[in-house]
Parts: structure tokens; sequence; C-alpha cells
């Protein structure tokens, strides 16, 4: 007796092909939408603190509500908290930090925190608020390191060393053409040679490679490519071609990397967190640090720097995109000839939050910043946007 399992498999493949290729040939996308996403607008009101006087946007029962515990001990600083780990301690949502803290105005910037300061709930009116207790005046003379908003040992690579560069600043900057021992790769201590001859004036430069384009997600245009660092170079004879020093390089140089300014560390521990109070409308276009998702504490670029506004210590509410779905229970329309849609409607399901992020870093038109909360995967494409009022669900 003759097999049929050879048969009957085939017949399932062939059977399988059309239905594939109907389904990949009928993608849904953005144009196909009934509810397209609404434009980022103005009027919703940012969640808390702008840049400037504090809008208020809670109630004082909202405000109540946002407390752990209203009855909670004070707590002392220690070293290696942060604004941030300070503020989710006490309240149930980090972001409202802006809002509740209390600018105690009998001390010299109640904005900035020390290591063994104790932070408590007072009531400024009916609002539980939180503010630092009175310091002693002894203490002015000789006050530890303020605590940062975020931990600077986490995005000081990306401070010191990493750098945005738009293509002509990058053809324009000197190369690096060979190296003494003519091996395809040199490091800490080895001589290379640059072109085109250097003038003298400089003495110290950072090596970079050119790293990935990056572009905004919605129109594709070239915001500028990642620096990559590599080392820092020593200018020892200004000659074509001119001789350099390597010092401490953290990845293998090679022929035609690029010699740059050194970058000074643009974030401080006087940076304070703030909501913005204009929208942001930015998306996630780089993952320095992994291939494909980040978490918590970790790194991204967003599409949209200072040109946009953006500024250091701006907290960006991150969201994933809702998906794009056929509402399959709709009743299907007609079109000019007659006939029935061959499928529902495509449907935008809502955007939703996952997580938080602050700007650490700022350039024209991109900007890097620090995923302080995640509760799911962070991925490219992701929005980072101007947290507002009943977003935050």
């Amino acid at each position: 007796m003759r097999s049929t399992k050879g048969l009957a498999l085939a017949f399932a493949l062939v059977a399988l092909v059309p239905l594939t290729a109907t389904l990949s040939g009928c993608a849904l996308t953005e144009e196909d939408v009934i509810n397209p996403r609404e434009p980022y607008a103005a009027d919703a009101l940012p969640l808390g603190a702008e840049r400037g006087p504090v809008k208020r946007t809670l109630t004082a029962e909202e405000t109540r509500d946002q407390f752990h515990d209203l009855a909670a001990e004070d707590y002392v600083v220690k070293k290696g908290d942060t604004l941030w780990s300070i503020a989710n301690h006490f309240l149930k949502d980090p972001y409202y930090w802006p809002e509740i803290w209390y600018a105690n105005p009998e001390i010299a910037n109640p904005h900035r925190i020390y290591p063994g300061d104790h932070i408590n709930i007072v009531f400024v009116g009916d609002r539980p608020r939180l503010a630092v207790g009175l310091r002693p005046h002894i203490r002015y003379e000789s006050l530890p390191p303020a605590v940062a908003s975020i931990p600077l040992e986490l995005v000081r690579p990306f401070l010191s060393y990493d750098q945005v560069l738009s293509e002509a600043d990058f053809n324009a900057a000197p190369y690096l053409i060979a190296n003494r021992e003519g091996t395809m790769h040199a490091s800490t201590g080895d001589i290379v040679y640059a072109r085109p001859g250097l003038d003298g004036e400089q003495q110290r430069f950072a090596v970079v490679e050119k790293g990935k384009a990056l572009r905004d997600d919605r129109t594709g245009e070239l915001l500028g490519y990642r620096a990559i660092y590599k080392g820092e170079a020593n200018l020892l004879e200004a000659h074509d071609p001119a001789t350099l020093e390597l010092k401490d390089s953290v990845r293998e140089v090679q022929d035609g990397d690029r010699l740059v300014d050194m970058t000074p560390e643009a974030f401080t521990r006087d940076v304070t967190p703030q909501i913005p109070a204009f929208p942001i409308d930015a998306r996630i276009i780089l993952l320095p640090d992994a291939i494909t998702q980040i978490g918590s504490h970790q790194v991204a670029i967003i599409d949209r720097g200072a040109d946009s506004g953006v500024t250091a210590g701006d907290l960006l509410q991150i969201s994933k995109r809702g998906r794009i779905i056929e509402d399959r229970f709709a009743p299907r329309e007609a079109n000019e000839s007659g006939r029935q849609a061959l499928r529902g409607p495509a449907v935008r399901l809502p955007d939703y939050p996952i997580g938080t992020a602050m700007v650490f870093r700022s350039y024209d038109r991109v900007s890097y910043a620090l995923v302080i909360q995640a509760a799911e995967s962070i991925e490219t494409g992701d929005l980072a946007q101007t947290p507002v009022q009943d977003s935050r669900r």
C-alpha cells in the first residue's frame, strides 16, 4: 500500500504558500488606519513642573495619594543615592517629584541634597511635600558632594567620550593613515601618523570611529553620526603626516579613524530633573549598549535635541507605539464596484507607557538619555515624550 504522508504534507505546503503570501501582501500600514495617531499637542498640561515656576496639576487629594505612607519616617541621604531613588522611596510615581518637592526658602539652594541630609514630609497648606531638613550652618564650610540626579558613573563614558558629528564634520577631520609598526591595529603607547598635517595649536585629540547613521524616525532625514571613542592621541610632531602617540585606548585603533576635539563633561550634579514645559515628541533611534533592546540604567539616543528645546535634566515618558490590527468583527464595506471588502478596517491600538528616561546630553538634533525605570524591554522606535496628565497608566 502506498504511503500518503508525503502527499498530504505537499498539499499542506501548497495550500500554505498562497495564504502566507496573501497575509504578507496585506500588511497594515499607518496609511490604512481609520484612527491615525493624533499630533502631540501643546494643550495637554505637563504632569508636573515646568522650567521656572511649578505648574500645579495635582489636587491636594491627588498629592496625598502619591505618597506610599504619609507617616513615613525621615530618610537619611546616603552616598550613592540619586534624586530619583530618593523620590522613589517616598512616592508611588517619582515623575511627580518636581511638583511635590518643597523649595524651603530658609535653606541655601534647597534643590541640592547632600549625604547626611534628612528628607521628610512636610505640609504646606493642605498639601504634603518633600523637603530637606534645616542644616547646621557650620556644615556649609565642608559639605560633601551633592547628590546627583542620576548615577553619573553609568553615563560618564558618554559624557566624556562619545560625540555626535555631522557628515561634514567627519569628512573634515584629520584621519590616521598608519602606525609605526605597519600593523592593522594600534593601541596605548603606539605611534601613529595622520593627515592632513596638523598646525600644532592643539595637542590632544580624541580618536573616533564613524558609527551608525542617526536618522529621524519619521522622515529618514540624516541627523548625524555617532562618533565611537577609541582613545586619546597626543601630538608629537606637527608635520604632514603628523606624528602622534596613543594614550588610554579603550578600543583598537585602525587606519581611517578620525581625530576630533576632546569633549568636556556636559552633565553635573547641579542638573535638576524637570518635566518639560512643552511637548517633546521623540523616537528612540539607537541603543548604544545593546543590539535590540535595553532596560533600566541603560542609554538610548533619541531623534530630538537642542534645536527642539531638549536639555539635560528633561524627564521623558517612554511608550510603546500601539499596533495596527484588523477589526475582523466590523461590518465589511462595499467598494466602488459594489464588492464587499475582503478585510475589516485597520485600527491603531493606543500607545502605552513602559518607562522613564532622563536626558543627560543634548546635541543640536539628537540627545542621549538614561533609562531610569522600565516596566518592559525598550526598543528602537519606542516613543520618548513629554509626560502629560492622565498618560501614566
